[in-house]
């Protein structure tokens, strides 16, 4: 059976050095097979930069498959060997962690190189390349991709995730809204984006958005979990705050925070998968889910994070003030519209993400250095502690004469002088 010591030391944690050779060997070999599977599509062809058979297909398409193929490998080979206690977790725990990642990756990949090849398209308007210049493009394309996506993967925490949730989420949101066939959408709400009616490419942009972005919300909860257990461990109440009864209740509760992250991140898979025009209510209540478990966590964290700042707490229950002011303004003053109602609860909680991320990382650092301060301070005075008992014991061996008398062969006898 494998302890936890066990399984902390097991294997070196991965290296800058490592993550960068291995980036760069994963760049090299997929970039020759980028540049192998354009000369075999685009022999005999003149291909475009955009659109069909066009360089920009192909390079998003084998740029996809090989940042999910080295997500994979980062994740197996280097994140965890970085991040040891990912072991601990259940299995389908993992598997959640590693399919958000290269998802994520893939089709942020797929999405950046559509966008870019399609500009460059109207930027060269008309250009059109042969083989060798085609299957170039998709060589290189392809394996920056790759680099970029394994080192990603293998340096991923928890701040860096909630960077790449918010990138990955209005970016898919915004090529929704311009893929969107009705040009009136916002006159409804956002998640008409993810009905036929706008349109089959705003279709599965707009829920396979959600879906990735949801399971990206579980691998970060899994992240921000782990540095709450770790803060949790080292909590200590405030002095002034022992003699009340209530201080007994109050501690850092991860296992709270990390379930209501879920029941978002749930919310936010099942809101991508049913759209609502295929079931409006179902569709409402997974959206009552994900509001619940934001609203639960925005109440309660001076019970559940009983150790941040002051300041963080009021700033949660300004987010809170801040939804129902953004409900009031749509539901009963007419303000704006649903579709006004929804970005601001996204800018919001967006919003409180981030300040939650930064502080939890600035506790985190201060902790550490705190408890590098405490050990030095230890080894300082466990060195003071041995030269002290070595200078005593080396005076104590010494012989010391005064004008006592000594016994010798049984007869106390003073000193003899010439």
């Amino acid at each position: 059976m494998r302890t936890e010591a066990n399984i902390e030391t097991q294997g070196k944690p991965a290296t800058e050095l490592e993550i960068e050779r291995q980036a760069l060997w994963a760049g090299f070999f997929c970039s020759i097979l980028g540049l192998v599977v354009g000369f075999i599509l685009f022999v005999g062809n003149r291909p475009g930069l955009s659109g069909g058979l066009s360089v920009g297909a192909v390079a998003a398409t084998t740029g996809g498959i090989c940042a999910a193929l080295v997500s994979v490998i980062a994740f197996r080979r280097l994140l965890i060997s970085r991040e040891p206690w990912l072991r601990r977790i259940p299995k389908w725990r993992q598997i959640v962690t590693m399919l958000g990642l290269l998802m994520v990756h893939a089709a942020s990949t797929i999405m950046i190189l559509m966008v870019a090849f399609h500009l460059m398209q109207q930027a060269f308007f008309g250009l059109h390349v042969d083989v060798v210049a085609g299957a170039l493009l998709v060589s290189g394309a392809t394996g920056l991709s790759a680099y970029l996506c394994l080192v990603a993967t293998a340096r991923t925490n928890a701040q860096t995730l909630s960077v790449i949730l918010g990138i990955f989420m209005a970016s898919g949101v915004v090529i929704s809204m311009l893929l969107a066939e009705d040009r009136g959408w916002w006159q409804s709400m956002f998640s008409s984006l993810g009905t036929y009616d706008a349109g089959i490419g705003s279709f599965w942009t707009f829920n396979t958005t959600l879906v990735i972005s949801g399971l990206v919300l579980a691998a970060f909860t899994e992240f921000i979990t782990r540095d709450l257990a770790r803060l949790a461990r080292t909590y200590r109440c405030r002095p002034g705050f022992e003699k009340y009864r209530i201080s007994k209740f109050v501690r850092p509760r991860p296992s709270i925070v990390r379930w209501c992250l879920l029941a978002v991140a749930l919310g936010v898979i099942l809101i991508g998968v049913v759209p609502v025009n295929v079931a409006p209510e179902v569709h409402g209540a997974f959206v009552q889910l994900a509001a619940v478990g934001l609203v639960v966590l925005l109440i309660s964290t001076v019970v559940l994070l009983p150790g941040y700042p002051v300041v963080f707490h009021l700033m949660s229950l300004t987010a809170l003030g801040a939804l129902w002011l953004a409900f009031l303004l749509w539901q009963e003053w007419n303000y704006y519209n649903l579709t006004g109602f929804e970005l601001a609860v996204v800018a919001i909680i967006f919003t409180w993400i981030s300040v939650f991320i930064r502080t939890t990382s600035a506790l985190i650092h201060d902790k550490k250095q705190q408890l590098r301060k405490e050990k030095r301070a230890r080894r300082r005075e466990q060195r003071e502690q041995i030269t002290t008992g070595t200078e005593t014991s080396g005076a104590s061996s010494e012989p010391s004469f005064g004008p006592q008398k000594i016994r010798r062969n049984g007869e106390d006898v003073g000193f003899q002088t010439r």
